[in-house]
């Protein structure tokens, strides 16, 4: 008997409200429901002092891997501040292919400085090919091939959430993909 879409693992986009994402995740780690948060490495001054602190890069997102079921139950049954990010199109809560959000977690767990997390707007997906990266920190990682800012990249959408954008990329280290 195959499994329905409700009893699915998925990932799911969630928003937070108030910076609220670690107080979030530290609740979903405590039930036992697979999440994550992108972190990165800020600068951040406290009077004369300068220190790098580890904070999440995009404030106010997380992803969370669970069923339908499982999200509309925590979503009901919790005061945590959470909502789903919806699918303009559908009008579901928008669901991330297990691949892409592999891909993205790679690219952003490089903890490379150049890394960006950029809106889905600011890039224009639709004209760069399919590329997969065969060398370097970021290989295996699969996109699409762009310049941004005078550099070669590439970009790993998460539907109309956000793109990740690797550091420099070498084009030899980029093979194109058929679709």
């Amino acid at each position: 008997m195959a499994e329905t879409t409700e009893k699915i693992q998925q990932w799911y986009a969630i928003r937070v409200t108030y910076s609220r994402e670690l107080l979030v995740k530290s609740h979903l780690d405590n039930i036992g429901i697979e999440n994550y948060v992108p972190m990165h490495f800020a600068e951040r001054t406290y009077g004369d002092k300068r220190r790098k602190v580890w904070e999440p890069l995009v404030h106010n997102l997380l992803f969370v891997r669970t069923s339908a079921d499982n999200l509309k139950k925590l979503k009901a049954d919790t005061t945590l501040p959470i909502r789903y990010i919806m699918d303009r199109e559908t009008r579901v809560p928008t669901v991330i292919p297990e691949r892409q959000m592999q891909d993205f977690m790679a690219v952003v767990a490089t903890r490379n400085e150049h890394v960006e997390i950029v809106s889905p707007q600011d890039v224009d997906l639709t004209s760069g090919d399919k590329v997969r990266v065969t060398d370097g920190i970021f290989a295996g990682i699969e996109g699409r091939y762009i310049r941004h800012k005078g550099h070669s990249k590439v970009a790993v959408a998460i539907g109309n959430v956000a793109t990740a954008l690797t550091a420099y990329v070498p084009s030899k280290f980029i093979e194109k993909i058929n679709e």
